[in-house]
């Protein structure tokens, strides 16, 4: 779904700007050879649009806007366009105060190595990312894919795999961490084998937001909140999410303390490993509403979640994931799912999916007939 809906955006996105923009339009490698040279040649307003092909080595890598607001955009979608940091830097810098049209639209950005935002730096910047693939960068603190520092940047329609911030004591936000009063909204992202010491896939600290919005989440590990950690007097926003398969003993899918408040909503937190589904230290809290919180290795509606359940919507059933009836969309839900909105009339659809198979057909067998099966 993520792969095709931003293959269609990158494309609009390119008209736009051919019929309908009057700033300039800077073609790398055409018009300038590397990256930082198309940027380099931007005015305000202006669009770079990369060719497609893997761009690596000096001038391509550690991209910085230099506080111009631009459209940095490829040509033919993230999965033809890669900037490959070698395992040697990151991709981009944002730290001159970029505001929102600043964007990022249609880049693979991988192998990225940095403290502080293994692909991605912002510090008092926010910047724009659409229909990015963020995989395999590392940080040696936080941030394996990309760190916010008092932003407040929008992410959409990203994806990010194998992600990793790596020093046990300080590591967290294997693919997302963000800092210093950030307040990002990351929406219609899938996170996927990223790790860290916190929140393997999104941690907030020191008083920062995330609302995290139709987004599913897969196999993420961390010591402490397998998905998502929040901590230090933040605030975790989670509507229309699935997560499953989380590793985490603090919580398989969600840890919270130092006064940081949880909210999910509409959210699917199942088949957790080593731990509870939320767990919550030191004064924080955690409120669902209408939530489906199901087989977690350690407890589901336990610590700061017992009694939730039955309250407010919330229930504690299996989802009825497609699996292999919809290999394509294994967790779209089966048509009997308890989290399907055609059978969930006062929460309406609970996770990040809807219907993507036919329940199956249960026949109806007689003894002779089961008898007959072992022959």
């Amino acid at each position: 779904m993520w792969r095709t809906l931003g293959l269609v955006a990158v494309v609009v996105s390119v008209i736009a700007v051919a019929l309908f923009s009057t700033a300039a339009v800077i073609r790398v490698p055409a018009e300038a050879p590397t990256i930082q040279d198309g940027v380099n040649s931007a005015s305000e307003g202006d669009t770079v649009l990369v060719a497609q092909g893997t761009y690596t080595g000096p001038m391509n890598q550690n991209i910085d806007f230099w506080g111009t607001n631009l459209v940095l955009l490829s040509e033919s979608g993230a999965e033809l366009t890669i900037i490959d940091c070698a395992r040697g830097t990151r991709g981009l810098c944002f730290r001159g105060g970029e505001d929102a049209t600043s964007v990022v639209d249609g880049f693979t950005i991988m192998h990225g190595y940095a403290e502080g935002g293994g692909a991605v730096y912002c510090k008092g910047a926010s910047p724009t990312f659409r229909n990015c693939f963020f995989r395999s960068n590392r940080s040696p603190g936080v941030g394996g894919g990309m760190a916010f520092y008092g932003s407040s940047s929008l992410i959409e329609s990203c994806f990010f795999e194998g992600n990793t911030s790596e020093i046990a004591l300080d590591g967290s936000g294997g693919a997302v961490f963000c800092a210093d009063g950030s307040d990002l909204v990351i929406s219609d992202c899938y996170f996927t084998q990223n790790t860290s010491d916190m929140g393997g896939a999104v941690s907030c600290t020191d008083a920062s937001s995330v609302l995290l919005a139709d987004c599913l989440l897969v196999m993420n590990c961390a010591d402490s909140g397998g998905s998502l950690g929040c901590r230090l007097g933040s605030t975790l926003i989670i509507e229309r999410c699935t997560i499953v398969h989380s590793i985490g003993c603090g919580g398989s899918g969600i840890y919270c303390d130092g006064g940081s408040a949880v909210t999910a909503d509409r959210t699917i937190i199942a088949f957790g490993y080593k731990g509870e589904a939320v767990c919550c230290s030191t004064g924080g809290a955690a409120t669902l509403i209408c939530c489906d919180v199901f087989q977690n290795e350690y407890g589901d509606w336990t610590g700061c979640i017992a009694g939730q359940n039955g309250v407010a919507g919330n229930i504690s059933e299996d989802p009825l994931f497609c699996g292999i009836l919809n290999p394509d969309s294994r967790y779209s839900l089966r048509s009997d799912s308890p989290c399907a909105a055609e059978n969930n009339p006062d929460c309406g659809r609970i996770g990040v999916l809807g219907i993507g198979c036919e329940a199956t057909p249960v026949e109806s067998l007689s003894w002779g007939r089961v008898k007959m099966m072992f022959k």
